[in-house]
């Protein structure tokens, strides 16, 4: 480079300060990560704000920060978190790839150590309550709070609700005004030697070849923009589908070869382009940012109806309903199908209480197998009988011992899919709901299995027995007097239950079954009178026997009859314990009662239709849907745009000296003729379809919605009317199971010198066993109809869509004393009375003659290949179609 030594520190120096302050200023400028994803979530939560105002769906958690308790909360920088634990193979290619180093800064914000949060176990106690080992007390309300914190399905739902709101965001701001702004810093170099050239000589008149020689060298530095790179620009999009842009532009020119010189100027420039018919419009320019404001209030709703699903699945294990969802809307909506099974909480407690009605079962079957054995020494039933009593124990053992494995297995399950919670996490649930099914005391089989531990020790013992080990057993027997009474009294607190329940149960009932149900309370009343009475014969008993065993000098001989005596004692007093167990097992069954419903299945559809947000929804995208097909026909148009730009310069050197003379102004129409818009028209075709389809699976989500409810409301009634069936088959067991082990304590007649003693009849054992398990039985189905009616009262007010729940999204179970006084929809009982009527088979309007001659116009200047399909139709009906 020649002449410009004197130069070579500004024309190096300067650009490379220019670019530096460019890099800066660019660098300088742009937000950090966690200002950009604040903003994002104000935006958030101002355009959810907007239409979370209706108590129908309103909610003010809706916010996807996970909660600090969780086990899925991420305690590390949310914008620069450590990385996760690689697999360490794949993680070579992150290292070193096809040869080449990686990254190396892939690890600057450390490797996580736990995947989950590693606190989230000592936190459950600040919650939920927690027994003395640690075990979580899981009821249906800690439930609902355990997943509310850790489900990752509620999570999802509401980050879907977050999204949807971003697409919100997205398009107000492509409708609002945009600026962008840029800078540039160029430095140019041109050698003094133009290369070898070949070139037109005009005064020789020929081509000849030009060689290097010397030019002028140039070193310039430019900084700013120009028309088609303005330094500052301003964007906005018209609500009427037009757009208008506005730019400004200065650059400044600095040569430093030779003498220095500058150069400086500015530019404003704009543009307008508005469309006249094809995308023009209100409808086509607010399309998109329409869609998603809608989207977001029937995701809203959505979170709304989820969170009513959400409850149920926890309790019942069925949602029964769709939650959020970004996109496409459809009208055919989830509806439960009116049938459904027990499951998720309630599932767990039926199972429980299946597994104690089992465990009962097998302690009655196991105590009279005792007596079974003691009958066969004494060789009055047969040896078939009494293995085939033991037979069935056995099978019992088993049958509750897969049970019990099955019960465990549906905990974990429900640990892991419902809460969201590892299946090793220790639960004891929460038996409150079904304990009013627990017909048989636990403290009343406790007292049995005492007092057939006192009749082993009595057999136990040696011929040559002791007294004061008589006395000893006899000082046992007395301490049964106690819970004995206790016993008796906590019966007759059932008695006086079931008697103050009656009254809510005779208003279900009809005048024999009102008369049927006293006669049975006289029987109850006589039978715990019964009872009683052979409680103050056998206290009377035990005082006999204790005087006998004071004498101080009792013979061998009184020995014996005293302990024959204390046999017989305990067991007439094993005796009248079972008596009390039924006893007070028929009082409770008759405890259990219903909240009993009356609603017509045709108001129960307009209730629903009224409340139901996925209902409200489908009339959205129903309308969605139609809004698509004048959005298609706007295609069909000509385009027609109407155009407009200019710019206006500075003169001479100065950036700032904008003049008239410098400007210039363009203005035009364009125009686009219709000739070829196949692509348009099935699009067009293609939105009535769907339109149609549409409208034809919202009618059929109604049918359905109405069928689900006229089954739900006919499982109500049917099981109102089975748990009174049942609640009979129940008492008529207990019965069974009294008569039947009444046989094993009748007397037996001594035998005939030389013949065997009187024996049990051959279905002897039969009998006992077919009573015992009919108990249980008949005990689980009266379960299950319970819950069952349960679990459909539930459904039902979810199905209506006038479930309550409060902010922690717990269930108020009081539902409408008068369902007339719920709102209804109003709508036409024909969809067909909102559109224009038209006679039958009336046609459309003819077209004008106009565009018949033009179509002929057209016809022959376009090729015919171009309007005939395979139909084989003529041109005129393939151009007019």
């Amino acid at each position: 480079m020649r002449g410009a030594d004197s130069n070579l520190h500004r024309w190096i120096l300067i650009p490379t300060y220019l670019l530096a302050a460019n890099v800066c200023l660019l660098f300088g400028c742009a937000l950090p990560r966690w200002k950009h994803r604040v903003e994002a979530d104000q935006e958030v939560r101002q355009v959810i704000a907007e239409r979370n105002l209706d108590p129908r769906w309103a909610n003010d958690k809706t916010g996807i920060e996970i909660d600090p308790r969780s086990r899925y909360f991420d305690r590390g920088n949310p914008d620069c978190g450590p990385m996760p634990q690689d697999d360490p193979d794949s993680n070579h290619y992150m290292r070193c790839v096809d040869g080449k180093q990686g990254w190396a800064h892939w690890y600057d914000n450390g490797i996580r150590q736990y995947l989950e949060n590693p606190q989230w176990k000592t936190m459950l106690g600040e919650y939920v309550d927690l027994t003395e080992t640690g075990a979580v007390k899981l009821d249906l309300d800690s439930a609902i709070t355990l997943a509310y914190i850790h489900s990752p399905d509620h999570q999802n739902q509401l980050e879907t609700l977050y999204l949807s709101a971003l697409d919100v965001t997205r398009e107000r701001f492509r409708l609002d005004t945009q600026l962008f702004g840029n800078y540039d810093a160029t430095y140019d170099h041109d050698g003094s030697l133009n290369p070898a050239s070949i070139g037109f000589d005009s005064t020789l008149d020929r081509y000849v070849v030009g060689g290097p020689f010397d030019g002028n060298e140039s070193n310039r530095v430019t900084l700013g923009g120009n028309i088609g790179n303005p330094s500052l620009q301003a964007r906005r999009r018209l609500a009427t589908a037009g757009e208008i842009l506005i730019g400004f532009a200065n650059s400044f020119i600095f040569e430093f070869t030779g003498p220095d010189v500058s150069l400086s100027s500015s530019l404003i420039n704009f543009s307008i382009m508005q469309p006249l018919l094809r995308g023009a419009g209100r409808d086509i320019a607010l399309e998109a940012l329409t869609q998603d404001e809608r989207d977001l209030l029937a995701n809203l709703r959505a979170y709304g109806q989820f969170r009513q699903g959400f409850f149920t699945r926890m309790a019942i294990g069925e949602s029964g309903v769709a939650g959020p969802q970004r996109g496409f809307r459809s009208t055919s909506l989830q509806v439960f199908s009116g049938q459904g099974a027990v499951g998720g909480y309630v599932g767990l407690l039926r199972q429980l209480q299946q597994i104690r009605n089992s465990e009962d079962n097998l302690s009655l079957q196991l105590r009279t197998l005792s007596q079974l054995e003691a009958i066969l020494e004494a060789g009055l039933i047969d040896l078939v009988q009494v293995d085939q009593f033991r037979q069935s124990v056995e099978s019992e053992k088993a049958g509750l011992l897969q049970q019990r494995n099955s019960f465990q297995t549906a905990l974990d399950q429900y640990k892991t899919n419902n809460l969201g919670l590892p299946p090793d996490l220790e639960i004891e649930l929460d038996d409150s709901l079904i304990r009013q099914f627990q017909i048989v005391d636990p403290k009343a089989t406790a007292l049995q299995d005492e007092i057939t531990s006192l009749q082993d020790i009595l057999g136990g013992l040696s011929s040559e027995f002791d007294v004061d080990e008589l006395r000893e057993v006899h000082s046992q027997i007395s301490g049964l007097l106690d819970p004995l009474e206790r016993q008796f009294n906590t019966i007759k607190k059932d008695i006086a239950a079931t008697k103050k329940a009656f009254p809510k149960r005779e208003k279900a009932m009809g005048s024999d079954q009102v008369e049927s149900f006293r006669e049975e309370m006289k029987i109850l009343d006589k039978g715990f009178a019964d009872v009683e009475s052979e409680y103050r014969e056998i206290r009377a008993r035990v005082d006999e026997l204790k005087a006998v065993l004071e004498e101080s000098d009792l013979k061998e001989e009184d020995k014996s009859k005293t302990r024959t005596a204390a046999v017989i004692l305990l067991r007439y007093t094993l005796r009248l314990v079972q008596k009390s167990i039924l006893v007070q097992a028929r009082a409770r069954l008759e405890q259990v009662t219903i909240e009993d419903i009356e609603l017509e299945s045709e108001l129960a559809f307009q209730i629903a239709l009224s409340n139901r947000l996925d209902f409200m929804n489908g009339r959205a995208a129903l309308v969605d849907s139609w809004r698509q097909i004048h959005i298609a026909a706007d295609a069909l148009q000509s385009v027609l745009n109407f155009n407009a730009s200019g710019d206006v310069r500075t003169a001479g050197n100065n950036p700032l000296n904008f003049r008239a003379p410098t400007s210039n102004l363009r203005v035009g129409v364009e125009f686009d003729a219709p000739f070829t818009r196949l692509v348009e028209r099935n699009a067009y075709r293609e939105a009535l379809i769907n339109y149609q389809r549409s409208r034809r699976d919202f009618i059929q989500s109604r049918d359905r919605l109405h069928l689900d409810l006229r089954n739900l409301i006919r499982e109500l009634e049917q099981q109102k009317v089975n748990l009174e069936i049942q609640r009979r088959s129940v008492a008529i067991a207990i019965r069974r199971v009294d008569l039947t082990r009444e046989a094993l304590y009748a007397p037996v007649a001594p035998p005939r010198p030389g013949q065997r003693g009187a024996s049990f009849g051959p279905t002897a054992a039969i009998n006992l066993l077919s009573a015992q398990s009919a108990l249980r039985d008949t005990q689980n189905r009266f379960l299950n109809v319970w819950l069952s009616y349960y679990a459909a009262k539930m459904r039902l007010t979810r199905e209506l869509g006038i479930m309550t729940l409060d902010p922690d999204g717990k269930w108020d179970e009081t539902l409408p004393v008068d369902f007339e006084a719920q709102p209804v929809f109003n709508e036409p009982a024909n969809d067909d009375l909102l559109e224009v009527e038209f006679e039958d088979n009336e046609l459309p309007p003819p077209l004008p003659v106009e565009v018949d001659e033009l179509s002929d116009e057209l016809i022959q200047l376009l090729p015919p290949s171009q309007f005939i399909n395979e139909a084989n139709l003529t041109e005129p009906d393939v151009f007019l179609r």
